[in-house]
Formats: C-alpha cells, sequence, structure tokens
C-alpha cells in the first residue's frame, strides 16, 4: 500500500467513526424519548478505492413492529378502562352510602327518624317541621345526584367531541408525514426523524381507538382499527360531530337528540358496529349512551318509587287518585308515562314546606280542610312504615320482586361501589399490562451503557486513524526535506 492509499484509508475511517459518534450522541440524548428509535450505523469496505477502507452503507432505524402494536393495544385498554374507572367512582361519590353525610341514604335516614321522633310528640311544631326539612332533604338529594349524572354524560360528550377533533388533527399529520417521509425517501434524504413523529402520532391515536398499521414499500403507513375501519389509506378519514350544549336525562341516541360520530359522511354507531371499539372513544359512548342511561334509569325509578309510596293510595287517605302527594313532579301529580328524568324534577308537595304554616298536614294529611286532634300518630307512623314495607315496585328497571324503599336504596348503593371496585380492579390489570409492554419495547430501545462502550471504541478507532494520518504526514515532509 503506498503512502496515498494508506491516507485515503485512514480518511474513510474518520469520516466513518465521525459519523458513528453522531449517531450514538443521537441514541444518548433520546435515551428516554419513548418515541425514538435507537440507530445504528452500518459499515462496509469501500470497494471503490483500490486501497480499501469503509464507507457508511447505511443508518438503520430499530423498531419492533409486534411489540409496537402490542404497546398501541395496551395503551387503547388502559385509556378504556380508565374511562370507565373514572366514571364509577364519581358514580359512586354521587351516590354516596348510608355513612355518607348528603347522600341519598343519609337523607332517607334522617326522615325516617325524623317521623318517628315526631310521632313521640305529634303536637311539636318544632318536630313536624322537621319532617319538612328532612323531607326535602330526600327530594334534593335525588336531584343532585341525578343532575351530577347529567353532568357527567354532558362531559363525556364533550370529551367524545374533543377526541374527533384530536383524531382528526392526527390523521391530518400522520398524512402529512407520509408524504414528507415518501418525498425524502426518494430523495435519498434521513427520514428517521420524521418515522419518530410519526410513531408519536400513532401513540397518540392509539389512545382513543386500537389501531392496526400496515407501513408500504413506499415507506408510508395505512392506519386501520383492529376491526377493520379504515382510518388512513392514502388519504385520512373526514370525522365528524355535533355535541349539544348540555346533556338532559331525556336525551339519548334511540330518540335521535345525542349525536354519532361520521366517518366520510357515514353515520357509525359507537359501541355497536362501528369498529371502533377498544378505546377511550368507545368508552366515552359507552359512558354517555349506557352507563350513564342507566344510573339515570335506576335514579329514576327509586324517585318513582318514592313518589308513590307517599301518594294517593298509600297511608294519607286525604289524596285521591290524580292528587299531588308528599313528593310531586314539580309540584304536580307524577305521571307513569313521565318516568324519565323524575329524579331530577322531584320535589316536596309545598303545603308541606318548612316554609308554610301548615306543618299540621304532616299529621292529618296533605289535603286535610282543618286540624284535628294534635296528639294523633297514626299517619305519622304509617308513613314511617313506608320506608320498611316491601311492596311491587312501579317500575320494570327495579325488578318484579317486592321491596322496600330501604332495600332499593340499599340495592342501590351496594351496586354502585361493587361496580366501582371491579372497574378499579380493571384499570388497575390493563395498566399494569400496558407498563409491562412498554417495559420490553423499552428493553429494545437504547441502552446507555452499550452506547458508551461503543463511543469508546470509536474513539479508540478515531485515535488509531489519525494516528495513520500523522505517521503519513510525518513521512511526506521527510521525503519534502530529501
Amino acid at each position: 500500500m503506498n503512502l496515498s492509499g494508506a491516507l485515503s484509508n485512514a480518511m474513510s475511517g474518520l469520516t466513518a467513526n465521525a459519523r458513528g459518534t453522531s449517531v450514538i450522541s443521537s441514541n444518548i440524548a433520546n435515551a428516554l424519548n419513548e418515541g425514538y428509535g435507537r440507530r445504528e450505523v452500518n459499515l462496509r469496505s469501500n470497494a471503490t478505492q483500490s486501497s480499501g477502507g469503509v464507507t457508511v452503507a447505511q443508518v438503520t432505524r430499530h423498531a419492533n413492529p409486534i411489540l409496537s402494536h402490542q404497546k398501541r393495544l395496551a395503551l387503547a385498554d388502559q385509556s378504556a378502562q380508565s374511562t370507565t374507572s373514572t366514571f364509577h367512582a364519581e358514580l359512586e361519590k354521587l351516590v354516596g352510602s348510608i355513612d355518607t353525610l348528603g347522600s341519598v341514604a343519609d337523607k332517607l335516614t334522617k326522615f325516617e327518624t325524623a317521623l318517628l321522633s315526631a310521632a313521640s310528640d305529634p303536637s311539636s311544631e318544632t318536630r313536624l317541621r322537621n319532617i319538612s326539612v328532612a323531607a326535602e332533604g330526600v327530594a334534593s338529594a335525588l336531584r343532585k345526584a341525578s343532575t351530577g349524572i347529567s353532568d357527567l354524560r354532558t362531559r363525556a360528550d364533550q370529551q367524545i367531541s374533543a377526541t374527533i377533533d384530536q383524531m382528526s388533527s392526527g390523521l391530518s399529520q400522520l398524512e402529512k408525514l407520509n408524504g414528507q417521509i415518501m418525498t425524502a425517501n426518494h430523495d435519498g434524504r434521513d427520514v428517521h426523524a420524521l418515522m419518530d413523529q410519526r410513531d408519536g402520532v400513532l401513540d397518540n391515536l392509539s389512545e382513543y381507538v386500537p389501531l392496526h398499521v400496515i407501513e408500504r414499500d413506499s415507506g408510508e403507513v395505512a392506519v386501520f382499527t383492529t376491526q377493520g375501519r379504515t382510518l388512513l389509506d392514502g388519504r385520512a378519514a373526514t370525522l365528524s360531530f355535533e355535541s349539544p350544549s348540555a346533556v338532559l336525562p331525556h336525551m339519548t341516541v334511540g330518540n335521535g337528540l345525542l349525536s354519532r360520530i361520521e366517518v366520510n359522511g357515514q353515520t357509525v354507531d359507537i359501541p355497536g358496529s362501528g369498529m371502533m371499539e377498544g378505546g377511550a372513544l368507545a368508552a366515552q359512548f359507552d359512558l354517555r349512551d349506557g352507563l350513564g342511561v342507566e344510573a339515570q334509569a335506576r335514579l329514576d325509578a327509586i324517585a318513582r318509587d318514592t313518589i308513590e309510596r307517599f301518594g294517593p293510595g298509600g297511608p294519607d287517605a286525604t289524596l285521591l287518585p290524580g292528587d299531588p302527594g308528599v313528593f310531586t313532579d314539580s309540584g304536580m301529580a307524577f305521571n307513569a308515562l313521565n318516568e324519565t328524568g323524575i329524579a331530577t324534577r322531584i320535589s316536596l308537595n309545598a303545603s308541606l314546606s318548612a316554609s308554610n304554616d301548615e306543618t299540621w298536614r304532616w299529621r292529618e294529611g296533605v289535603n286535610a280542610v282543618t286540624q284535628g286532634d294534635a296528639g294523633k300518630t297514626s299517619l305519622l307512623l304509617d308513613l314511617n312504615s313506608q320506608f320498611s314495607s316491601a311492596t311491587m315496585p312501579g317500575s320494570s328497571v327495579l325488578g318484579t320482586v317486592p321491596q322496600s324503599l330501604v332495600g332499593h336504596i340499599q340495592s342501590l348503593t351496594s351496586d354502585v361501589s361493587s361496580n366501582r371496585v371491579r372497574a378499579s380492579d380493571a384499570l388497575e390489570f390493563a395498566s399494569s399490562h400496558f407498563d409491562s409492554v412498554r417495559q420490553s419495547v423499552a428493553e429494545g430501545g437504547v441502552n446507555s451503557d452499550q452506547e458508551l462502550q461503543q463511543l469508546i471504541e470509536l474513539e479508540k478507532s478515531y485515535a488509531a486513524n489519525a494516528r495513520v494520518v500523522q505517521v503519513v504526514d510525518d513521512m511526506l515532509s521527510e521525503l519534502l526535506r530529501i
């Protein structure tokens, strides 16, 4: 090998060392970036030079598509379980239990206690007024819980709208990145940074819908849901959704008052046949159209049972069919055909209000004309018996087995608590699975120790090549002096 060949050989080594050092530095700098794909420099011998040497064949971006797919599925499941778990936790706060101050069960207990207290001294104006306060507390607790459920459904609807906007934005970004990657590949430019950015967008989208990603030979990707709906294949799908200002108890998808999403102008049912189930988006729809509706119906049924127990046909003989009873539908008599939303409208009969001077009606009857014996206790005791008496519920939501009002409340609070525990357990499992898959992905990423070892080897190689250059320079200088 002559001097020029040795110099050329060493210079090619220095060039490869510089590129390798740059790549390793980038790897170490992005070691904690989950969306970063580890790079590796691949070298080959330089066949164009008779003296040999090396050249950079390519820089490889390492990514495991199988693990990435599993990670996105796990992320979608975790997001769905998180949405569901949050709903059940919020619902438990709204309904509460007997030990929760201000809950429906707590207010019902106070109402029962107030009736017993008044029965022990029916002539006491204070004790009769306490019944009014306690009864209004029951109605208020039902209204508060019902309003809270409507708020949860409204929030879910707003989250659906925000999710659709974010998905539309993400799909547009993917379409743009696909074009940039194809152009860069055609021009022979590095596309790895663009691919990192694209994977980050795909990870964000997978929170809402579990994705199946197919990479084409051109470098672009096509994106489908795991059920097969196309979200991006050349062009991004167009998503749209209309959100009302508030979701009220009577509003459902079935009666057309709540909207579905549209994909490329086609209406899609989620959950259902929309082929977009499994992520936060489907969970939000289930919350708005399934879990929320069921919780509202259960609360409405209990409110109806409360109204009917203390209404016409109950202990108060002064009430005729069609008369408003102790509890009313916004001041009017309750109509069984208008059960939906009654928990939001239930109120205490104005004749029994604590601000009314006619609290003696608790003792005599809602529609009594005049006061009778101040020591009369029969009606107060009969009203109190309604809490524990098992009757056939008027609403089919409560089943077909006779049960007491206390039993209905206990069943509600027990079911809500159990659902919250199950949802919390499901979230814990999904989070654990996601962390496990994410750890597996990370293990195939940047290992700082290995990168530093390679950097040391590159430094040694750089020093050796630099030494060759120095020796050649010294020899040439010596030859020029001769």
